[in-house]
C-alpha cells in the first residue's frame, strides 16, 4: 500500500509540474496570436483556395519504444490524403519533408517551431512512458526492463475548407489505451490505468493544449500545405478504359486514371447516356504515385445477362473544363472455327487445282523426251 501511495503522489506531481510548464507554453502562445492579429481587417469576401475544395484528411503518427529507464525509438510520420508529408526520427533529430515545395508552403518560422515541439514531444513520450510503467502493479520487476510500445494517433478532416472532425487516441503494447473520436473533448479510457490521464487531458490544460496541437500541427499545416499546393501546375488524368469478357460469359470494366494532380477526382460509369449502378463496383482508392501525382482505378463487374454495350467512363477533375467521357471498347469480333477451316479448305483447293494440270504437263513433257530418246537410241542401233 505505502508503494502504492508513492506512485500515486509522485505520478501525481509529475502531472502537476508538466501542466504549470504547458500552461505557460500555450499562454506565451496564444500572447504571440494576439500580437499577430489585426483586429481591423475584415475579410468581406473570403473565398477558400482550390485545393482546399472537396474533402481532406490530416494523420499524425508517433510511435515510441522504450523502458521505464529511456527512450530508444522515437518517430512521427504526417500524411496528408494518403501521401506522406513528412517523418521524424529520434535516431537522427531531423525533419524530411517528401518535396522541397512543402518547407516553403510551412516556411521557415514554423519548420524551426516544429522542430522544437517534437523535442518536447519526444521528452513528454519519455515521461509518459515512464509512469505509465511505473503505475502498473503487475510484474513490475519485468517491466522496468522490457520494452514497451505507446502511440499516438491524431487526424482531423476538412471539407471545402471547413473543419468536420478530428479524433486522438492512444495506444499501449497494441492495445487501446485512450480515446477520443469527438469534439466535445470527451475522453474514454480503455484501461485502468489511463483514468490519470484522462483526469488531466479533461482539465483545462488538457484541453487547451488539445486544441493548441489540433489547430497547429493537424488544421493548419494541412491548410497550409494545400493552400501552396494550389500553386503548383494542376496536370489532367491520363485516362484508360479496358474490357475484359471471360469464358463464363462475366463482362468486367476497368477505367484507370493516373498521373493527375490535385488529387480530387472522381470516375462514374453511364450507360446510354445515364449514371448508375450497374453491377458490382470496386475502387482501387486514390493512391499517390512517386512524382506526387495521384492514381486511381474502378472496376465493374456485370450482372449475368449483360452484354456490355453503351457503357462509358465519365471523368471528373479541377483540370478538365467539362467531365470527360471514355467509351468502353465494344466485345471484340471472334473468328469462328468453321470459318477458319472453310479458308484453309480453300487454299488447299486452289492449289490441289494447280497443281493437277502442272503434273499432266509434267507427265507428258517426261513422255515425250522418253520418246524422243527411244528414236535416237534405234538410230544408232541401225
Amino acid at each position: 500500500m505505502e508503494n502504492k501511495r508513492k506512485r500515486r503522489k509522485s505520478f501525481t506531481c509529475w502531472l502537476l509540474i508538466l501542466s504549470v510548464f504547458a500552461l505557460s507554453e500555450l499562454q506565451a502562445e496564444e500572447n504571440k496570436t494576439t500580437q499577430a492579429q489585426d483586429p481591423t481587417h475584415v475579410d468581406n469576401n473570403p473565398e477558400e483556395p482550390q485545393a482546399l475544395q472537396g474533402h481532406h484528411r490530416h494523420e499524425v503518427r508517433f510511435i515510441a519504444v522504450g523502458t521505464r529507464h529511456s527512450l530508444f525509438i522515437f518517430t512521427v510520420v504526417h500524411v496528408i490524403d494518403d501521401m506522406q508529408v513528412c517523418s521524424y526520427r529520434k535516431k537522427d533529430k531531423q525533419l524530411v519533408f517528401s518535396e522541397a515545395w512543402i518547407t516553403k508552403a510551412l516556411g521557415k518560422d514554423y519548420i524551426e517551431q516544429k522542430k522544437k515541439d517534437l523535442l518536447k514531444a519526444q521528452m513528454n513520450f519519455s515521461w509518459f512512458l515512464k509512469f505509465l510503467i511505473q503505475n502498473d502493479t503487475k510484474k513490475e520487476s519485468s517491466l522496468s526492463t522490457e520494452n514497451h510500445t505507446m502511440q499516438l494517433f491524431i487526424d482531423c478532416e476538412l471539407n471545402s475548407g471547413i473543419e468536420v472532425g478530428s479524433r486522438i487516441w492512444f495506444a499501449l503494447d497494441g492495445e487501446d489505451f485512450l480515446k477520443t473520436d469527438d469534439q466535445t473533448n470527451h475522453w474514454t479510457a480503455m484501461k485502468p490505468e489511463a483514468e490519470h490521464i484522462k483526469y488531466m487531458a479533461e482539465s483545462y490544460f488538457g484541453v487547451k493544449m488539445r486544441d493548441r496541437t489540433i489547430k497547429i500541427y493537424c488544421y493548419d499545416m494541412m491548410r497550409k500545405i494545400l493552400e501552396y499546393s494550389s500553386m503548383k501546375e494542376n496536370v489532367a488524368p491520363e485516362v484508360t478504359v479496358t474490357r475484359h469478357d471471360a469464358p463464363d460469359g462475366r463482362v468486367t470494366f476497368n477505367c484507370i486514371a493516373t498521373g493527375f494532380y490535385p488529387r480530387s477526382i472522381q470516375l462514374l460509369w453511364k450507360k446510354d447516356e445515364q449514371l448508375g449502378v450497374w453491377g458490382q463496383e470496386s475502387s482501387s482508392g486514390t493512391l499517390p504515385n512517386a512524382d506526387s501525382t495521384f492514381y486511381l482505378q474502378i472496376t465493374l463487374e456485370l450482372p449475368p445477362g449483360d452484354s456490355g454495350t453503351g457503357y462509358s467512363c465519365v471523368v471528373e477533375h479541377s483540370k478538365l473544363q467539362k467531365p470527360a467521357v471514355y467509351p468502353v471498347p465494344e466485345k471484340p469480333a471472334v473468328k469462328r472455327p468453321w470459318g477458319m477451316a472453310l479458308g484453309l479448305l480453300t487454299i488447299i483447293m486452289l492449289l490441289l487445282g494447280c497443281a493437277g494440270p502442272f503434273i499432266i504437263w509434267k507427265k507428258k513433257k517426261t513422255g515425250h523426251r522418253t520418246h524422243e530418246q527411244a528414236t535416237v537410241d534405234g538410230d544408232g542401233i541401225l
